[in-house]
């Protein structure tokens, strides 16, 4: 029997374990380098987790930034999180989409419910949200166009990694 999944708001106390399930794509980086995320350098250390999240968190406060957090049994294993990236007033209405589910979690429509939690939180904050994912991250490009989004663009080559090149696939959706 699958466990229940719970979606809901990130709390301040949330801070441990998103940090943990972060810093695990490192980890999954070297068993798979051409894994479809943006994880480059080196491990942050965990002041500047501090930091990258109380940043995050003021801007959730102010209202720059939407998320939501998947549990189960309790435990935080994914979070969904759509944020203002630039605050000039004529780009304002545009929101970048992050999402990042533990491995162990994958494909068990946990993608499905974070994304459309956030989309509804983002209506009245954005008009816009854009993403983009690597051409080989075939499950969430199924997921973005199965929640709506439509891709507009690729970028050729848009990634390198171990010497070889990956297009990155960029979609928008109006809310």
């Amino acid at each position: 029997m699958q466990e229940k999944v719970v979606v809901r708001d990130v709390l301040w106390e949330d801070f441990g374990l998103l940090a943990k399930n972060f810093l695990s794509y490192y980890d999954e980086m070297k068993e798979n380098p051409d894994l479809g995320i943006l994880v480059g350098g080196k491990k942050p250390k965990m002041t500047e987790e501090i930091d990258w999240f109380s940043a995050f968190y003021k801007r959730l406060l102010e209202g720059d930034a939407v998320a939501s957090v998947a549990e189960v049994g309790g435990k935080v294993v994914g979070m969904c999180d759509i944020n203002r990236t630039v605050l000039r007033e004529d780009v304002k209405h545009r929101g970048l989409l992050g999402i990042a589910i533990l491995k162990e979690y994958r494909g068990r429509g946990i993608g499905t419910m974070l994304v459309t939690s956030c989309i509804k939180k983002a209506k009245g904050k954005f008009e816009i949200i854009m993403l983009s994912a690597f051409e080989n991250n075939r499950p969430a490009m199924r997921l973005y166009e199965k929640c709506g989004f439509k891709e507009y663009g690729v970028g050729k080559k848009f990634i390198k990694r171990n010497e070889h090149y990956i297009d990155e696939h960029f979609y928008c959706l109006e809310i």
